[in-house]
């Protein structure tokens, strides 16, 4: 089953005199005929794994195991790295861990416990491919920590329990790492990867930590918060704001409220440990308090502190791949982008970094330096983090049985009860104490039947829980009192109810009910009701076994034709993914598999010859029109272009787009009777360039602004796109189209009509997050189908499948997937 994997030990754990005689620990270098962070030099996953089955059948410092397997199947270690006698007696210090962490002890146990137990660190690399440093650095800390005889070090391994995940994305580093080696020494050799480093996601998988749609963070999730629980869990990158070296916490505005006060504290006394090393050090460009904020769950430093740990992120430099870079001081801006100084010392970047040489050696000493500040300070303090996670676990059972909220109801008779079972189950994962009511039950004037779920408050994780179930409000800090909103760091609202339509209920307070624990929800059978994602599965299997299936006039599927009904084949389904790394068209590719789609990938070549006849529909993700059409031009820089790293040359068979000839059979397709589905930026395509009588006027209005947050729309449930859609839902928008229809009434009709699906709501546009400029949206089509000659274009102003996350409105995009191939009956 998903979400469920056994820890598979890789060398066995014997302490005999076989395994002391096994010969001395073999250094990185000797592994692999170089040094770590030698320029020019990437080890790729099979270095990695070879290197700690070495170290763990020459040392008795070292466990592996594997947890689980990627996106393509490669296994998943994680190394426990600690004293011999420590490591014999790994499953107590789990069980004291786990105990202190959901409060299953009484104060007087919970000390003893703390006193007794070894504190957990948890340190990964390599969730971002590109960003290369933190996967070379592994060889580094595995070999210090399990050979150093230092006292610092000694302590270390009598105090602490390291969780080493030498590589979180096994895939990506291959990817990359051959990538690199292939372009190296020549003019593309800082060309970025024409396709995401993850099998989905890319980039995208640090922004899967609540929804749990990838298996890597699924059973990276099983780890942190159902197994384990570490204190402090450890996540490297490489993206500080230049020209600094390293950003380390105390983190920027705003804060979260529903973090508690004592991770926040927690998190910046660890900060302060880790920027006190580096000036002891003398290691000058350590920045804090800038860009990575608080605000955010969804993140894998950041949906720790939801869970009472100590979620840390650095952000240690990168120039590019392993090619080192040399900078002048007339190379670095004068300020950052928050106005500091950048060659002046201030209270958040006390020594700048002034230029020179940087090559992927010095980013592995700077997080050889903070990776060895933070577990000093975890083994002077073990006692201290242990006893804190119970008091923390203690506090939010205390908060929840004081109310406001006592709970959350997920009545039974959900509009989608496979949804709602299916968000049970994710919180499940995410380590959520999930009861059911054995018999009906009233809570102030309404009363609840059996079956109804309830998530209690008062539970150890009551911080995740309300997060996700609670609209954000993302506050209004401004520079001065007239200055500009600060913008959130990644989205501003994420409530997780919301985007997958289940309805809940808060329940402020107490209230009396025969409840059960739930130890493992469990997905009813698919569905034939249109109200049901999990139709659309069923709706798979019949097409699959049958070639045509039908449905009704509500959209239900049933045995054979009906008034008013349709009759459906199998689409022949193409969805175009450019030779630039979009995640967009990646959760497309995460939902056409999950819902059991067949699709055709179609690259720019594909649309050098008409494509006519050979498809029903084709989908373009989100992407600028531009990018569509052009690509990256031959010649032209690529990459993202961050300050302080190189332009890079992409390979001549990676550039371009479509162009205009594949605009022009594009256009064909669409006027013989294809369907073209657009989503979001996609969507400006077919609406220039056909065109299409249609105009955004977002685009034309610099007042509306929102930065990912969940809206209001209003459904034309009479559509047959919208089958199954109640007629009020959330929908996902980071930002959007939202368009008026520019033909009169009376020319609104034949080959060039256009049908509204769905529109922003008419007032209170806002659910969740930060909207500004709602009057520009209000009332405005959000979602629209327009004929163009035979065939019609499915604009979406909004992305259905965000992140496979808004599951309250993928019907809309899968109901425009199957409808390319609907007769009525």
């Amino acid at each position: 089953m998903v979400g469920i994997y056994t820890l598979r030990w890789l060398v066995p754990f014997l302490f005999t005199a076989a395994a002391l005689l096994a010969g001395p620990v073999p250094t990185p270098k000797e592994h692999l005929g170089y040094t770590p962070g030698d320029d020019y030099k990437l080890a790729d996953y099979a270095d990695v794994a070879g290197y700690f089955r070495k170290l763990a059948a020459a040392s008795d410092r070292i466990r592996l195991a594997e947890f689980g397997r990627s996106s393509e199947g490669k296994p998943m270690l994680v190394a426990y790295i600690s004293s011999a006698d420590n490591l014999r007696h790994l499953d107590r210090w789990r069980e004291i861990s786990r105990r202190l962490a959901l409060g299953k002890a009484t104060r007087q146990e919970a000390q003893k416990l703390a006193a007794e137990g070894k504190v957990i660190v948890w340190i990964d690399s390599g969730l971002h491919s590109s960003e290369v440093a933190p996967v070379q650095h592994s060889f580094d800390l595995a070999y210090r920590m399990i050979t150093a005889e230092d006292p610092d070090t000694r302590r270390i391994r009598d105090k602490v329990i390291l969780m080493q995940i030498p590589v979180i994305n096994p895939d990506g580093l291959d990817w990359i790492a051959h990538w690199y080696r292939k372009n190296v020494g020549t003019p593309h050799e800082l060309a970025p990867l024409p396709w995401l480093y993850q099998k989905y996601a890319g980039h995208d998988n640090n922004r899967d930590w609540f929804m749990l749609n990838l298996d890597e963070t699924r059973h990276v999730s099983r780890l942190l918060f159902r197994d384990w629980f570490p204190q402090i869990v450890y996540n490297q990158h490489q993206a500080p704001a230049f020209p600094a070296r390293i950003f380390v916490p105390p983190y920027a505005e705003p804060l979260n409220p529903h973090i508690p006060a004592e991770v926040m504290e927690g998190i910046n006394l660890i900060g302060s440990a880790i920027k006190e090393r580096f000036a002891r050090e003398g290691k000058p460009g350590v920045i804090s308090y800038t860009g990575y904020d608080a605000w955010w769950n969804g993140g894998l430093r950041s949906a720790p502190a939801f869970h009472n740990m100590h979620g840390i992120l650095t952000e240690t430099a990168l120039y590019g791949y392993a090619t080192p870079g040399n900078y002048k001081l007339s190379d670095l801006p004068e300020r950052f982008s928050n106005g500091i100084p950048t060659r002046e010392p201030s209270v958040f970047y006390q020594r700048p970094w002034l230029g020179g040489r940087w090559s992927v050696r010095d980013a592995i000493d700077y997080m050889l330096t903070a990776d060895f500040a933070i577990l000093e300070l975890a083994a002077a303090r073990s006692a201290h983090f242990l006893y804190k996670a119970w008091d923390m676990a203690q506090a939010a059972i205390l908060a929840g049985n004081s109310g406001r909220p006592y709970a959350y109801i997920v009545p039974a008779g959900q509009w989608d009860q496979g949804t709602a079972a299916d968000m049970l189950r994710r919180l499940q994962w995410s380590g959520i104490e999930v009861r059911r009511a054995r018999a009906p039950f009233q809570v102030q004037s309404s009363t609840y039947p059996a079956g109804s779920y309830v998530l209690l408050a008062a539970q150890p994780f009551r911080a995740h829980l309300v997060d996700l179930m609670e609209p954000q409000k993302y506050p209004e800090i401004r520079t001065g009192q007239t200055g500009p909103t600060k913008r959130p760091y990644d989205v501003a609202g994420w409530t997780l109810s919301m985007n997958m339509g289940v309805e809940t209920v808060r329940a402020e307070d107490a209230f009396a009910a025969e409840l059960e624990p739930v130890d493992e929800i469990v997905l009813p059978e698919p569905s034939r009701s249109a109200r049901e994602n999990s139709s659309f599965l069923e709706l798979a299997k019949v097409l699959s076994n049958a070639g045509k299936a039908y449905r009704s006039s509500s959209g239900d599927l049933v045995a054979g034709p009906s008034p008013g009904g349709w009759e459906l084949r199998r689409p022949r389904v193409a969805l175009y993914n450019p030779w630039v790394s979009n995640m967009d068209a990646g959760w497309t590719h995460y939902l056409l598999d999950h819902y059991r789609i067949p699709f055709t990938t179609l690259r720019n070549a594909d649309f050098a010859k008409p494509l006519n006849g050979a498809f029903d529909v084709i989908l373009f993700a989100s992407q600028a029109p531009a990018s569509i059409l052009h690509g990256v031009r031959p010649g032209e820089s690529a990459g993202r272009g961050r300050a302080g790293q190189p332009g890079a040359l992409q390979r001549p068979e990676y550039t371009g787009g479509i162009g205009v000839a594949g605009l022009a059979h594009l256009d064909a397709f669409v006027r013989a009777g294809g369907t073209l589905i657009a989503l979001d930026e996609a969507a400006g395509l077919p609406v220039q360039f056909f065109p299409l009588p249609l105009r955004n006027v977002i685009s034309e209005n610099s007042s509306y602004y929102c930065p990912g947050s969940l809206i209001r729309i209003q459904v034309d449930t009479s559509h047959p796109l919208a089958l199954g859609m109640p007629k009020e839902a959330f929908a996902f928008t980071t930002g959007g189209q939202a368009w008026e229809i520019t033909l009169l009434k009376e020319f609104n009709t034949g080959d060039r009509e256009v049908k509204s699906v769905a529109r922003y709501a008419q007032a209170n546009v806002l659910a969740s997050g930060w909207l500004s400029g709602e009057k520009v949206v209000a009332g405005k089509h959000i979602l629209a189908e327009v004929r163009h000659g035979a065939g019609r274009v499915i604009l979406f102003g909004f992305r259905p499948q965000f992140r496979a996350q808004s599951a309250g409105t993928f019907k809309l995009l899968l109901n425009a997937i199957y409808f390319s191939t609907a007769s009525p009956t």
